[in-house]
């Protein structure tokens, strides 16, 4: 399918077409759907639920997600190649982005509470304004990512590969936490 518009479409009662390139999701339900060997290329997602989605060998090719509820999404088996995906003002708590190649990815205003990047390649990514409360980060390459302006953090420097990331002074504590360091401001 290319260049289309799909709109208030419940692919939970349709089985997915293989290949999408420069298509538009808008309001559409993907909830709880077991999706694989699908590809998405140049598509946008705007205000769709991909809860508890599980994506298998899905490939994401500069996918962009806007306002979307993706509170579980497993996207840990998606393929690898030439995965480029964004994040604005979506749902992300408890997604599942382990051992992926995330480079340069950019979150912005996400809540990511609770969310699994242990062994993602996170290098150059950009967190900006987003809650990472509880997020996991474990061995986890997070150089030159930048954390300026996300919020709730908590990074163990030993677990993680950190060398020209990016933190804000008030963000200190989110990094010192894991040595029983105690700021006071």
């Amino acid at each position: 399918m290319e260049n289309r518009d799909l709109i208030n479409i419940d692919f939970t009662h349709f089985s997915l077409d293989v290949e999408y390139y420069r298509c538009n999701f808008k309001n559409c339900n993907f909830a709880g759907m077991r999706i694989g060997k699908v590809l998405f290329e140049q598509c946008r997602f705007e205000h769709c639920n991909l809860s508890l989605l599980m994506a298998s060998n899905t490939s994401w090719q500069e996918v962009s997600f806007y306002e979307c509820k993706m509170t579980g999404t497993n996207l840990a088996a998606s393929n690898g190649f030439s995965l480029s995906l964004s994040f604005e003002e979506c749902i992300l708590s408890y997604a599942i982005f382990q051992d992926l190649k995330l480079q340069g990815t950019h979150f912005v205003k996400c809540n990511l509470q609770e969310a699994e990047f242990s062994g993602a390649n996170l290098s150059g990514a950009v967190f900006q304004e987003c809650d990472l409360s509880r997020t996991i980060f474990q061995h986890t390459n997070l150089e030159g990512a930048d954390f300026t302006t996300a919020q709730y953090y908590s990074i163990n420097p030993n677990q993680n590969r950190l060398r020209k990331a990016r933190f804000s002074r008030y963000g200190l504590e989110g990094l010192l936490g894991s040595f029983g360091i105690e700021i006071i401001s």
